[in-house]
């Protein structure tokens, strides 16, 4: 199974701010010493370069998101989908992988 969405339209979107998160992905960032904002952007700017498609899987909005696992200095578990009437990436998850979030 390919990706659903464009690593490059998602990189794009991601370098330009266009990026929100779930209260979960954002407390879990937060508690971890991370600025959220910078960290999402990090992230998901890194999945052309060093992100590993996964799957993809229906959300409880039934949004269909993409996972992959990104390696910087630690292996992100990622999880987005692409809100494309508004143009942003919206994330499900991001953390560690292996992380209890």
């Amino acid at each position: 199974m390919a990706a659903r969405y464009d690593p490059r339209e998602v990189v794009r979107l991601a370098r330009e701010g266009k990026v929100t998160a779930t209260k979960h992905v954002a407390r879990w960032l937060a508690n971890h010493d991370y600025d959220v904002k910078e960290t999402l952007v990090e992230v998901l700017s890194s999945l052309e370069s060093a992100g590993r498609y996964v799957k993809s899987c229906v959300l409880k909005n039934d949004e269909t998101a993409d996972v992959y696992l990104v390696e910087l200095e630690e292996e992100w578990y990622l999880k987005f989908w692409v809100d494309e009437d508004q143009l942003v990436v919206d994330v499900w998850s991001c953390c560690w992988d292996g992380a209890v979030h």
